[in-house]
């Protein structure tokens, strides 16, 4: 799990699996000593593998990587929707930025991710936006404690993962 927004040869760095998870997905009919090559490959170029069944990658990503990536796009194509003002733009700053950063990536690569995981990444799309209404809903009755508590909650889990995190963020 590595690399950023930028594509093609001019991006490569010679760092980039260094301290980055790299899945490996096994099946059954899958040599343990191909298995075993894999991970000593990985570690090799200084990752951590990870062996996982192709199921269980396929769940955990759609949550941890391609669904940041269609919030990342959603909210450059809405708030930079030529539908507002112009000076919607200019009011961007640092946290659009951060926030935005990965729907620069390669469209036609994520389309193919997007519809190669269509069924979980639709699941967990379902979630979000439940979990969004119910913040909607507070927001909309003045829910002081709720608005807070989500908030508070978003702090704790991202400053205890960024903690432990072992993928460096890209600069």
């Amino acid at each position: 799990m590595a690399g950023a927004e930028k594509t093609g040869a001019s991006a490569a760095r010679s760092d980039l699996f260094v301290k980055a998870v790299c899945v490996v997905t096994p099946t059954p009919r899958s040599p343990p000593e191909t298995v075993a090559r894999l991970e000593e490959f990985w570690r090799a170029v200084g990752g951590y593998p990870l062996l996982l069944t192709p199921e269980l990658h396929d769940d955990l990503v759609s949550r941890s990587s391609h669904l940041p990536h269609v919030v990342a796009a959603e909210l450059a194509n809405y708030v930079l929707s030529p539908a507002h003002p112009k000076q919607q733009a200019m009011l961007c700053a640092n946290g659009f930025r951060d926030a935005s950063r990965i729907a620069s990536g390669s469209p036609e690569m994520w389309r193919d991710i997007a519809l190669a995981n269509r069924g979980n990444l639709a699941r967990v799309l379902g979630v979000f936006v439940e979990d969004l209404q119910e913040f909607k809903l507070a927001l909309e009755n003045g829910d002081q404690k709720v608005v807070e508590e989500f908030f508070e909650n978003a702090k704790q889990r991202r400053d205890a993962w960024s903690g432990q995190n072992a993928s460096p963020s890209p600069e």
